[in-house]
């Protein structure tokens, strides 16, 4: 756990140690990771992927309910992919001029151009894209994917970005004590 709260800083530590003293709190907080994740800016200061591992880890130990908490990362995962995806219909031809798009335009230009090669897959494969994970669901309300489309992948991407991250710690935080 050491190694994992040394590279992301105080705030991952103070999550940890907030977890540790709250575990009736891991499902709104998964919950709330999950969102973040989505959400362009803010996902840069959230490295909910990391905290996914030691919040699997930690309740695999405590005996947490695991469909639990990954439904709770999911539904939040989703819950951010629509309001980015919003947050691109909105502003859809303007997209470019608001902020943070206004300053990295390449990446609504990417997100492009990943939309327009691969459709619902880039959707699909977006949540394993680090960077580019919250400007995707923008990108495709920018270019009005279909809502039931982009919704459907929003959910499979989702439970497969939580279960990929929350399953291992888990699995092996059975094997430690508390």
């Amino acid at each position: 756990m050491q190694t994992l709260s040394s590279s992301n800083g105080g705030f991952t530590e103070t999550v940890v140690a907030f977890l540790r003293d709250n575990q009736y709190l891991a499902d709104p907080l998964v919950f709330i990771l999950g969102f973040a994740e989505g959400i362009p800016v803010v996902s840069l200061f959230v490295p909910s992927s990391a905290l996914f591992l030691a919040v699997g880890s930690m309740q695999g130990a405590f005996g947490g309910n695991f469909i639990s908490l990954w439904v709770s990362a999911t539904a939040g995962a989703i819950l951010g992919d629509l309001v980015t995806y919003g947050i691109g219909r909105y502003f859809k031809d303007d997209a470019q001029r608001v902020w943070p798009l206004s300053r990295r335009p390449e990446l609504l230009i990417k997100g492009r151009a990943m939309i327009d090669r691969w459709g619902i897959l880039a959707i699909l494969a977006g949540k394993f894209l680090g960077f580019m994970r919250p400007f995707l669901p923008i990108t495709a309300g920018v270019m009005e994917m279909n809502f039931t489309v982009f919704c459907f992948a929003s959910v499979l991407s989702s439970l497969a970005w939580s279960g990929v991250f929350l399953a291992p710690g888990f699995g092996l935080g059975q094997f430690a004590t508390p």
